[in-house]
């Protein structure tokens, strides 16, 4: 059972650490591309489901 918890808690660092990383991303591309761009929409999708992903987990 403690071994769930580490893996969970692993798992949680992991995506909190990509979650900033698509985050930063997605400003940048906002930033040079605009708020409307697809590419900018894309990066915002991905950050919502790494979101939701983060919400299940805890």
């Amino acid at each position: 059972m403690k071994s769930k918890q580490v893996n969970k808690h692993v798992t949680r660092k992991f995506l909190l650490e990509e979650i900033e990383f698509v985050r930063e991303i997605m400003v940048y591309t906002a930033l040079k591309e605009g708020l409307v761009s697809d590419n900018t929409v894309k990066m915002s999708q991905v950050l919502d489901m790494m979101l939701n992903e983060l919400e299940e987990i805890q």
